[in-house]
């Protein structure tokens, strides 16, 4: 992991590790909620990652992988720090390369499972069980995403990007249903 600017020399990017390890995380998600990965290995991206070349390379690396297409989405060329919502009518993988980037997923339509518990309800000798959330009971989940970390957006979420100063990331499109 890339520290300061004094690491970047000391960590080579390891692009086989890093795709290795996105593409068992992107499987352990399989159907789940939304989720954080901080990796072990730097993304081998080498510059913009709005550029075609770069999220090509990452999205052909997990397509291999994954035996899926897996596809990068392009940016605002006119502004790639401007405010993205995405509806997720597929899974995403949002990686952040530099920076941070203030994430808001609402994956409330994401699942019918709960995914979080939420008050009480009596139960027949008056004691209290937990109760699933409903819909109108959820909140987004904020998630500040930092140089090196991968958010898992589950299919049928949305998912709002809102990049700081000198973020760099990028969005890859995952089919969905997959099979681990």
């Amino acid at each position: 992991m890339q520290w300061g600017p004094d690491d970047q020399e000391n960590e080579p990017a390891d692009e086989g590790g890093y795709l290795l390890e996105l593409a068992a995380f992107l499987s352990a998600r399989t159907g789940g909620g939304p989720a954080v990965l901080w990796t072990d290995y730097e993304p081998p991206v080498t510059g913009d990652p709005s550029t075609a070349e770069d999220t090509a390379a990452l999205a052909a690396g997990l397509s291999a992988l994954l035996g899926v297409t897996v596809r990068a989405l392009p940016q605002d060329p006119a502004d790639p720090h401007a405010v993205q919502t995405r509806q997720a009518e597929s899974e995403l993988l949002v990686l952040q390369l530099s920076s941070v980037t203030e994430v808001l997923v609402d994956a409330s339509t994401a699942s019918t499972a709960p995914t979080a518990l939420t008050g009480t309800n009596a139960g027949p000798t008056g004691s209290t069980a937990p109760t699933a959330p409903t819909d109108a009971h959820r909140v987004p989940l904020a998630v500040r995403l930092r140089g090196g970390q991968a958010l898992f957006v589950p299919c049928r979420s949305t998912c709002t990007l809102l990049p700081g100063p000198g973020s760099r990331h990028a969005v890859l499109q995952i089919p969905a249903p997959r099979t681990g």
